[in-house]
């Protein structure tokens, strides 16, 4: 049932999905907006609902600009069950922004397969990881994506390795302005905190745990098979394939250097993870299969409600 109502793009999955979000958001955060109720805290909340709405907007943008799927609406589906798998996200503004940030960097990273209007692409997706460090500084690792992307072009020049650079500069200066006029203050980025932390004990309540390991098993699952599939990928389609997987891993890694574990630095993963265990879903011929893992993603969030 539900492989045949989301294995199609309509408008109502979209409205569907948007309504799920915002619900589980308001399920989520309840107690804490009635004990400390204002108009002001009230906007807050519906800014960071609204932006986990556009999160997975944004993310079936990609998919559809960039053919990562069939003409389904998987990727989103699995995205936002993930999302509402651990509401911890919702209470990481700073994290929510960022992702926002890395995913109109992506936009245009994966854009990069064309070679129309390469150095403004460049230029804007180095921009979005800058100010996307701004409230998650290990989000410069994805830079390293973007150059991966350069390389990867066969007429790509060493101006095209510079412009990375210069888009990171330039909102440095403007924020060290910014910082300056506002707080007479030149040393605004020596308050970022940049020390990775160790300490994974969030990791081990039941309401990360399991959900975790679900969608790291999902993970590892299809990426093996996406690696397995590569040969049958058409020369085309094969960077993005591949380019998939490394934001995955890039994405792991933001996780494990993040200064403080509490759970919403793992919106980071649930991007990649949704894209590619939709592809795996759409060329699965096992139906019950994909009926139990499409039920799987909805019903969890349910259930770890009531664990919690």
């Amino acid at each position: 049932m539900l492989t045949s109502f989301f294995g199609k793009s309509n408008p109502v999955n979209y409205l569907l999905l948007g309504i799920f979000i915002f619900l589980g958001y308001v399920i989520a955060t309840y107690q804490g907006v009635l004990e400390s109720f204002s108009v002001l805290g009230l906007g807050e909340h519906i800014i960071v609902a609204g932006a986990c709405v556009f999160s997975m907007l944004l993310v079936d943008f990609i998919i559809r600009k960039n053919a990562l799927t069939r003409s389904n609406t998987f990727g989103i589906y699995l995205f936002s069950c993930f999302l509402l798998m651990f509401p911890v996200i919702f209470s990481e503004k700073g994290v929510v922004l960022s992702n926002i940030f890395l995913l109109l960097a992506l936009r245009r990273i994966l854009s990069l397969k064309s070679e129309r209007n390469i150095e403004k692409k460049v230029l804007d997706a180095s921009i979005w990881i800058a100010v996307a460090m701004f409230f998650y500084f290990y989000a410069w690792l994805f830079f390293g994506v973007l150059f991966i992307a350069i390389l990867r072009k066969k007429h790509t020049t060493y101006k095209h390795l510079l412009i990375p650079f210069a888009g990171l500069v330039g909102v440095f200066v403007i924020s060290t302005a910014y910082h300056f006029i506002r707080y007479d203050s030149f040393d605004w980025f020596l308050e970022m905190r940049t020390v990775p932390g160790m300490d994974f004990s969030a990791y081990h309540s039941k309401g990360i745990l399991i959900p975790l390991t679900v969608v790291i098993t999902l993970l590892v699952w299809t990426g093996i098979y996406r690696v397995f599939r590569l040969s049958a990928i058409s020369k085309k389609d094969k960077p993005n394939y591949l380019l998939l997987l490394f934001v995955a891993g890039v994405s792991l890694l933001l996780i494990v250097l993040s200064p403080e574990k509490k759970g919403g630095e793992l919106l980071f993963l649930l991007a990649p993870t949704a894209i590619i265990t939709a592809n795996f879903i759409e060329n699965s011929k096992e139906f019950w299969f994909k009926e139990m893992v499409l039920w799987l993603s909805v019903v969890l969030p349910v259930i770890l409600w009531f664990i919690r």
